[in-house]
């Protein structure tokens, strides 16, 4: 469920018809959205169910089409071929530039900060946005909102950012992954390509090996232990020889 005011009124988006009718459960919906008047409920191309915010009327080709106006965005009654997906930012104008595009570019909020927290700490996705908004009561809603939030740019970046703090408590740090590393090629008699494996996992929790920083870590490991390039290609591959059984 998503709410926006406007004009000091609240309009509300349900995501489906049962979600409507649990909170609704004598209102009408509008058999088309292409006839709806003001203030009447429809039902979206894709199922959801919201308010007409307004319907008027507006001259295109010295002729007087109708339009809508929803949380969804404006819709010509006539040529708007599909009414859907998610709310848009701008409800004054046709074109979609959706809500989410908005948020992922303002600062992040404490409760943002608190999901990301408990991400890191390795609570599912909807635990932790459950605790992190305990305002929230749908789950349906929750997982709409988890997608927004971990395809956002920052969160991910606060995530990664809380997982190296914890694993630096731990004793877990870059300069110790990239040590024992070291100590590993300089070991002999053991199966090196599972210990490399294992700590290629660690790196990517510690944010290592994420695709921003990829170059720049197998360069650095490159550096500390000796490796050619060829054979950081080979162990990214998966074909690392085992030791004792290299050319």
């Amino acid at each position: 469920m998503y709410t926006r005011t406007v004009k000091g009124k609240e309009y509300v988006l349900y995501e489906n018809e049962e979600e409507f009718r649990k909170n609704r459960p004598k209102s009408n919906i509008h058999d088309s959205w292409r006839t709806a008047k003001t203030g009447q409920w429809i039902k979206s191309d894709d199922g959801k169910v919201t308010k007409v915010i307004k319907r008027g009327s507006m001259s295109h080709n010295k002729k007087s089409v109708d339009y809508i106006r929803t949380v969804l965005g404006m819709a010509n009654c006539e040529r708007t071929a599909f009414l859907g997906g998610d709310p848009v930012s701008d409800i004054w104008r046709f074109g979609k530039v959706h809500y989410k595009q908005k948020q992922s570019n303002t600062r992040l909020s404490i409760k943002k900060r608190i999901f990301a927290k408990y991400i890191a700490s390795g609570l599912e996705p909807l635990d932790a946005y459950m605790k992190a908004y305990p305002d929230c009561s749908s789950e349906m809603y929750a997982k709409e909102r988890i997608k927004i939030l971990l395809k956002s740019e920052r969160v991910r970046k606060l995530i990664d950012k809380e997982i190296e703090v914890l694993l630096s408590d731990t004793g877990i740090t870059k300069s110790y992954l990239l040590e024992q590393t070291k100590d590993i090629v300089d070991k002999g008699g053991a199966r090196d390509s599972d210990k490399l494996r294992a700590l290629e996992t660690l790196m990517k929790i510690s944010g290592m090996l994420n695709n921003e920083k990829h170059t720049e870590s197998l360069a650095l490991i490159q550096e500390f232990t000796g490796f050619s390039q060829e054979k950081l290609n080979a162990f990214k591959a998966g074909v690392l020889p085992e030791h004792g059984k290299e050319e």
